[in-house]
């Protein structure tokens, strides 16, 4: 009843009847010469619409209603900016200068905090990956497309799975957001990897640390939101139309993969089509070919919007179908999993004066089966999941105070299928409410917020798993306290203190079957209460034009840590041993730093480290999959345009792996077991990699050109959140020369 009110109460107005107004922002973007800026990306945030400045520096952007907006301006050489405006019952011209950077400077954020925030502006510890970086770092899996930004690790299952690692905490402890909209994907699997498509991403959003207070149970550990880009605004009366073709090939696993995007608009109207699809074969190791470790998968997705005085609507349907050759300890061995994902969501925003009301309603469909090999037709362990997910939310600013309130609920079925049985049939109904404000003052930045969830689960009887009908109820309250700095205007100092929460899934509770992906005998503890968070960080950040550095530490205290121990027995039918599911208490420490300096236009050089430090407090035990301390070095040498030959660079980097030497003894158990008694041990490494690329411009059109060296010496290694390093020795990825070609148009 109270969306509902809220939606007749902005289609109405209020109290005031009379029709909403379409407004403009225009203006003129320069340098600090007063040099117009063709090109310069001018996005209203709130609003999603965007556009480009001609060729004398001037934009427009149309049919807006009344409200505050941000207005972000960025442009490759420039710092972007962002200028919050408001609009009421008139035009507006706003003029930008852009002061030149050479450094390539983070974009802006929008998955932390109420509005668009910056590395000086946001209190929250976030990483964005765009542009050139998401270009190059492109992956089959999101684990593996993040794993070089600082804190962020994949835990992989060959090359199709990998699941993020943030700060030493993964699956149903990190949630993943397609654009905004929650992923239910079965991520408590080891090997259930999300499955969601970034190929044609306008950037990927990492929070790293609790983020509950906007996204309640699961957001434990981090986010990832995977963005495209806005829709385009066309002006009104003109059509315009633009794309992206995008196409690679990998020699090691003989990896083709190829990516369309075509968009365009016409006055309010704006669509979006994407494709994208590619095909692996086994891939090769310094010492032979790991067999069965080949995948394949295709997406796409539709879009449409209308953007007017009265506010926007943008529907949205995407479909992504993977099949994934899993490694097996035997050669002989040929499992596979397929998995179907179906995603549809509806985002409506209608102004309330110079506040906005946003309503969005996503359902999700996710299909997962897993066979004994790639023929048969016959389901080993089939899962369903269906999940309808709703949030209605105000934004509101009021002088220098800027934040939203609003409601969020969702409704997820999961059924079984197929030969085997792991957990029962269930349905889980989330409701929660939450504030969260940004504040001003001068040199300090302030964020604060706070959220209340009840979680109902339903679970039916299960005679083969042995269980009867259940019912379990949580509830939890969330928040969280984020203070910036300004030292100066280039150096800023950061301290945040967040709550976070995640509800036991079924898996955690019921389980009670053999767990072919974890090879072995899972048993749930249906006693399990919520896992509750307290994360500090402290930051230092310094961003200047040829400067960005960033150095931090977390400290996270985790209440009731659900974790699974060896109980020394085995299970007759299947041999595997059989463990438990209980809790304890656990703490995570670390810290996180990174670089990037041009010494002179024409270098530019990048470095990070990050180490996480994972205990179980209550046996006083290692955690288990805890990521050894990593570095990462870059330079690149960027050539000057000339005409139509645009951005040459030529780089070197690598990557310096640590030795892991904690291990939970269970952890230990596993791997002496898996390698014959002897255990495994984790050896430090070093990858090199090598890049050149360039681009091309004619007729409206940009034809770039990378080619990437990826471990160049074909180095031997094991990643030690390989999960097939029991099954293979030192499985990681030989020399691998990969060619991308993309085309603007």
């Amino acid at each position: 009843m109270l969306v509902l009110s809220l939606l007749l109460l902005a289609t109405t107005g209020g109290a005031d009847s009379s029709p909403a107004v379409a407004h403009t922002i225009s203006g003129q973007v320069v340098d600090s010469a007063g040099s117009a800026l063709a090109n310069v990306r001018v996005v209203v945030l709130e609003a999603n619409r965007a556009t480009q400045t001609d060729a004398g520096g001037h934009y427009a952007v149309a049919n807006l209603p009344d409200g505050t907006y941000g207005v972000s301006f960025s442009f490759v050489g420039y710092a972007p900016t962002v200028r919050r405006v408001t609009l009421a019952g008139k035009d507006l011209t706003l003029d930008v200068t852009l002061k030149r950077s050479l450094v390539e400077l983070q974009p802006l954020q929008v998955t932390a905090s109420a509005i668009a925030t910056s590395l000086l502006t946001s209190p929250q510890p976030t990483a964005v990956v765009a542009g050139t970086e998401l270009r190059t770092a492109q992956a089959p899996s999101l684990g593996e497309t993040l794993q070089m930004v600082p804190g962020v690790h994949s835990l992989s299952t060959g090359v199709g799975i990998g699941k993020p690692v943030i700060r030493g905490l993964t699956s149903n402890r990190v949630l993943i957001l397609d654009d905004g909209q929650r992923l239910e994907t079965q991520q408590w699997g080891d090997e259930h990897s999300p499955n969601i498509e970034t190929a044609t991403a306008d950037r990927i959003e990492v929070i790293k640390g609790p983020a509950s207070v906007l996204y309640g149970s699961d957001a434990l550990g981090g986010v990832i939101n995977v963005i495209p880009r806005e829709l385009p605004t066309g002006a009104p009366g003109a059509t315009l139309v633009h794309g992206t073709i995008a196409g690679a090939y990998g020699t090691n696993n003989q990896q083709p993969d190829g990516s369309l995007l075509l968009e365009g608009a016409n006055g309010g109207f704006g669509f979006r089509f994407t494709a994208s699809g590619r095909s692996s074969k086994n891939l090769k190791t310094p010492d032979y070919t790991l067999w069965n470790s080949g995948n394949k998968a295709i997406a796409g997705s539709g879009t449409l919007g209308y953007r007017g005085a009265w506010g926007s609507v943008v529907g949205t349907f995407s479909q992504r179908n993977e099949k994934i050759s899993l490694t097996d300890e035997d050669p002989a061995a040929e499992p596979t999993q397929r998995i179907q994902t179906s995603r549809g969501k509806i985002n409506l925003a209608l102004p309330i004066g110079a506040s906005r009301l946003e309503a969005n309603l996503g359902y999700e469909r996710s299909r997962r089966r897993e066979f004994e090999n790639p023929v048969t037709t016959e389901v080993g362990l089939g899962l369903l999941s269906k999940t309808w997910t709703g949030d209605a939310h105000v934004h509101h600013t009021i002088g220098r105070l800027t934040g939203i309130a609003g409601i969020s609920g969702l409704r997820n079925s999961f059924d079984k299928f197929g030969v085997e049985t792991l957990i029962p049939n269930s349905k889980a109904y989330n409701f929660g409410g939450y504030v969260f404000e940004q504040l001003e003052t001068g040199r300090l930045g302030i964020t604060v917020g706070a959220r209340a969830d009840h979680r109902h689960l339903d679970v039916d009887a299960d005679a083969d798993l042995g269980n009867g009908a259940e019912t379990r109820n949580y509830n939890s309250v969330t928040g969280n306290l984020g203070l910036l700095f300004h030292v100066t205007e280039p150096v800023a100092l950061v301290f945040n203190v967040g709550r976070g929460y995640r509800a036991p899934s079924s898996f955690d509770l019921f389980s009670n079957g053999v767990h072919e992906g974890t090879v072995a005998f899972e048993r749930g503890n249906p006693n399990l209460k919520n896992e509750t968070s307290v994360n500090t960080d402290l930051a230092l950040r310094v961003q200047s034009s040829n400067v960005v550095f960033e150095i931090g530490g977390f400290a996270n205290l985790i209440q009731n840590f659900i974790y699974s121990v060896p109980t020394g027995t085995t299970d007759p039918g299947s041999g595997f041993q059989i463990y438990d599911v209980t809790q304890g208490n656990s703490r995570l420490t670390g810290f996180e730093a990174s670089v990037e300096y041009h010494p002179v236009a024409a270098v530019h050089l990048q470095g990070s480290a990050d180490y996480t430090r994972g205990t179980n407090t209550t046996t006083g035990n290692p955690l288990p999959l805890m990521p050894p301390f990593r570095a990462t070095y870059l330079a690149r040498l960027e050539g000057k345009s000339r005409g139509s030959f645009i951005d040459p660079y030529l780089s070197v980097s690598g990557e310096t792996n640590g030795k892991q030497t904690r291990q939970d003894p269970a952890e230990a158990q596993f791997y002496a077991e898996a390698f014959g008694g002897d255990g495994y041990q984790s050896k430090s490494y070093t990858l090199a990699n090598a890049g050149a690329g360039f681009g091309m411009t004619a007729a409206g059109t940009v034809f770039r050109v990378d080619l990437l060296l990826h471990n160049a010496f074909n180095k031997a290694y094991a990643d030690y959140l390989s999960r097939i390093k029991t099954n293979a020795l030192n499985p990681g990825m030989g020399r691998n020369f990969v060619t991308k070609v993309s085309v603007d148009f």
